[in-house]
């Protein structure tokens, strides 16, 4: 009877082993097939995208510049000789000192330009949206997992909330935006995901302490470093998250073990890396003190008129392309179930504890983390209309984990409360799955998938289809770098004229004078009738022109 029981309990266990392990291969294949699906939705809005926003262009110059970009005044410039500044030449790839200079002049630290550099160093000469996009690619696949590991260890290891919050993030239109937008934020998103997951591993299980309880060197001081140097000289903005999760950080030591020698230990890795970062880019205390955003910024930040205005910009930016409308009636939801939860255990008529599910810890220094970037940020980003989601980014992902964290913990503890049986219970999980993945079904349909630029298509195409008809710029002088606003089409073209707005004097050209067809690109500016009437009246094989296209601050004339 004995060893019949016994045998039983093994048979009884081994089975309980053999379901949980098909479970977590299951698990594990659908992250996989959610990754792969949220990949290739990534390359079809890829796809999709026909132009560059003017911070891409700049991104593609400042990577990979040759001679430099100028504006000459009544010549010709072939097409090869502003397009090479936007790819790199044979002979002049993995030149990261160049990448490094350049970008001292601008206002941006340079590690995303080494990694667009060297994208377009393995395939020399070819312009591309598809060598920033893959350069994007390949941090939000590692995005994929840092957010799903924060999500794990934040919910206890919820296989169920940890997918939930992954198929959320990965199908968002914001958070796509931010794939097909070519610059650092993607790369930024991901060092602050990292710095989030490293310090929630330490709250949640503990890993980078000691048995003495000092914080360990090996397992999470110099990752910490590591992260911290990459962070910083990815985007400056990287600096205002590492201040309030160490600020969090170091309030939850004090609170464990009032041990002044973890913190003193932690701020001083933190302070050694940000002092490494700086010796290897120098330029960056300039930008961050003296350049015209870093003095900027600070000017917005001690403004407190603006307050209210800015934090209602990007709270409305969020509302709308991140939560579809809803972040108010889910914040108003979480709250009322909140207060319910709270009220019975005031009055003693349930046993449960009034805390977030998983570790709580953890949640709520994610909660000051983020809400001290956003609060942050908001006081000292540009504001670019949608364009300026780009600046919140980085924590839209954190911001998704904590909202579903919050609805999937307290219905839950409300349907336990109301004796609701479990089958009752994983319909309302099912429930707030739908809401979240119709949020961003909804986002999709209605064109929030934002740097597409599709109309662009037609005039690139517009362009290739008269490549060899001669084409003049006229570009306002003032702002004569908005010619490069046009490089996508510009490319396709031969050869260009360029002419200033401001120069009036009679046109001599043969070609401009003597064709019987021109395209002409016209800045706004003060003088463009005048330049565009110089043009017809120089030329007596024109009768008139039309427009046949604008952008932006510019506008598209065929001469006939």
């Amino acid at each position: 009877m004995k060893d019949t029981a016994e045998s039983y309990m093994k048979e009884k266990k081994w089975n309980h082993s053999k379901k949980k392990n098909i479970g977590d291969y299951a698990w594990q294949a659908g992250m996989l097939a959610l990754l792969c699906l949220q990949v290739l939705l990534v390359l079809y809005y890829g796809g999709k995208k026909a132009g560059f926003h003017e911070d891409e262009y700049y991104s593609y110059y400042s990577s990979n510049r040759t001679a430099g970009l100028f504006e000459p005044d009544r010549e010709w410039a072939a097409r090869d000789t502003y397009r090479n500044e936007f790819v790199v030449l044979e002979g002049e790839g993995f030149n990261y000192s160049l990448v490094a200079t350049v970008q001292s002049w601008d206002v941006h630290p340079p590690f995303f330009y080494f990694l667009l550099h060297t994208a377009c160093s393995l395939f020399p000469g070819i312009f591309s949206k598809w060598l920033g996009i893959g350069v994007n690619l390949f941090a939000f696949v590692i995005n994929f997992f840092l957010l799903a590991w924060l999500a794990y260890m934040v919910t206890d290891r919820n296989k169920t909330l940890t997918f939930l919050v992954s198929a959320a993030h990965g199908f968002n239109a914001a958070i796509i935006s931010g794939v097909l937008f070519i610059r650092m934020y993607e790369w930024l998103t991901l060092f602050v995901l990292l710095l989030a997951c490293l310090h929630v591993r330490s709250i949640s299980e503990e890993h980078s302490m000691s048995k003495r309880g000092d914080l360990r060197f090996s397992s999470f001081l110099l990752p910490l470093m590591f992260v911290n140097y990459l962070g910083f000289l990815t985007q400056y903005y990287y600096i205002i998250f590492l201040f309030f999760m160490a600020a969090g950080f170091c309030l939850w030591l004090l609170w464990r073990d009032k041990n002044l020698w973890n913190c003193f230990r932690y701020g001083l890795s933190c302070a050694f890396s940000i002092g490494m970062a700086v010796i290897s880019y120098p330029a960056s205390l300039s930008h961050i003190f003296r350049g015209y955003r870093g003095t900027g910024a600070a000017a917005e930040f001690l403004d407190g008129a603006n307050t209210v205005d800015r934090l209602g910009f990007f709270g409305r930016l969020m509302d709308e392309y991140v939560f579809d409308g809803h972040f108010l009636l889910l914040l108003a939801a979480i709250i009322v179930m909140a207060i319910v939860l709270f009220i019975r255990k005031k009055n003693n008529s349930g046993t449960e504890a009034f805390v977030i599910g998983g570790d709580y810890k953890a949640y709520f220094l994610l909660l000051f983390a983020v809400c001290g970037y956003f609060f942050t940020v908001s006081k000292t980003a540009l504001l670019l209309y949608e364009t300026s989601n780009r600046y919140e980014l980085p924590v839209y992902g954190i911001w998704m984990l904590l909202i579903i964290v919050a609805l999937y913990t307290l219905s839950g503890r409300i349907f336990r409360a109301l004796f609701i049986n479990e089958r009752l219970r994983r319909a309302g999980i099912a429930l707030i799955f739908l809401l979240f993945l119709a949020q961003d079904v909804h986002e999709l349909i209605t064109g929030k998938v934002l740097f597409l630029y599709e109309e662009d298509g037609d005039r690139v195409e517009y362009a290739k289809g008269n490549a060899d008809v001669p084409v003049v710029i006229l570009y306002n002088a003032a702002t004569p770098y908005h010619v490069w606003w046009c490089s996508n089409e510009l490319m396709e073209y031969e050869r260009a004229y360029f002419m200033s707005e401001n120069n009036q004097e009679e046109l001599t050209d043969d070609i401009v004078c003597g064709s019987h067809k021109l395209i002409v690109y016209a800045a706004d500016g003060e003088t463009k009738e005048e330049s565009l009437d110089l043009i017809l009246r120089s030329n007596p094989e024109l009768e008139g022109y039309r427009m046949v296209g604008r952008k932006s601050l510019w506008s598209v004339y065929e001469f006939e």
